[in-house]
């Protein structure tokens, strides 16, 4: 097996050099905060976890990989995944996915069955990814009508004097800044909702609900992420009405940071309710 791991080492880093130069120079932009403050900075947690995860499941991994026998389903596929990931190249917003998705068909090729584990948790990685593009692509401006009248009536309940002409919101802040921004198929919060259902997954994984349960907690779980997107929006909106447009430019920026991680960690402490999931009591 350590041959095949060198091996494997060796072909993944030239691999990496030669198909995939340019994407190592854009990686620094997208590191930064501007470039993460354009791309989102979530989609590296759900990264972060996969990879955490699959250290979790080494013991599952380890005795596939001590098995010194090639597959050729797996060899087959394999070799489609690296040439799928060069193609892939050309999408900026799928970010460092065609790097994993051609050291994954490498490791296919080497390991067999060993690559069923990572390619999971690349899938949930790459949903994360996807998900947003196709949705905004799809249902990007139906979506905007049912955002804008959620906001509105909020905005109508809270008392501020907020103005709907279509999609746009106009009002004059209280220094007298006069702010009109379009609701764009983004507030819709697909990017949250995609990294959601990623995380989901990955928990479905982990500690596994039954299937009836499983989906009430989904659906109900999916609304409340769709409802803290409009409470974003909506705390957006008020920022901009106390302190002014560029308050509204900071808050719509930052919010999420904050509205999301609170509304996983609720999330998270219902899941494993429903799971019966108990710590093991200490040993005296």
């Amino acid at each position: 097996m350590k041959t095949k791991v060198i091996i494997l080492s060796a072909l993944c880093l030239v691999f990496s050099v030669f198909a995939f130069y340019s994407l190592w120079g854009k990686l620094p932009e997208w590191l930064s905060p501007a470039g993460l403050q354009s791309h989102g900075v979530f989609h590296w947690g759900v990264l972060a976890l996969c990879i955490l995860w699959l250290w979790l499941k080494r013991a599952d991994i380890l005795p596939e990989m001590q098995k010194n026998s090639f597959s050729l389903p797996f060899i087959i596929a394999g070799t489609a995944a690296v040439a799928i990931s060069i193609l892939l190249t050309r999408f900026d917003n799928l970010f460092v996915f065609p790097v994993l998705m051609g050291w994954l068909g490498f490791f296919a090729i080497f390991f067999g069955k060993a690559a069923i584990i990572p390619s999971v948790l690349l899938a949930i990685y790459g949903f994360s990814l996807v998900f947003p593009i196709i949705m905004v692509e799809w249902f990007g401006e139906p979506s905007v009508i049912p955002v804008t009248k959620t906001v509105s009536f909020v905005t109508a309940v809270l008392g501020l004097p907020v103005e709907f002409e279509g999609a746009v919101i106009h009002y004059t802040s209280l220094n007298g800044d006069v702010i009109s921004r379009i609701i764009t198929p983004e507030c819709a919060g697909y990017q949250t909702i995609g990294v959601f259902i990623a995380l989901f997954s990955l928990m479905m994984l982990d500690i596994r609900l039954p299937i009836r349960k499983a989906w009430w907690v989904f659906l109900l779980s999916l609304a409340g992420t769709w409802l803290q997107n409009i409470i974003r929006v909506v705390v957006s909106v008020a920022a901009g009405y106390y302190w002014g447009s560029s308050a509204i430019e900071t808050m719509h920026s930052n919010i999420p940071y904050v509205i999301f991680p609170l509304w996983y960690a609720l999330f998270a402490f219902i899941y494993l309710w429903q799971a019966g999931w108990r710590r093991a009591p200490r040993e005296v």
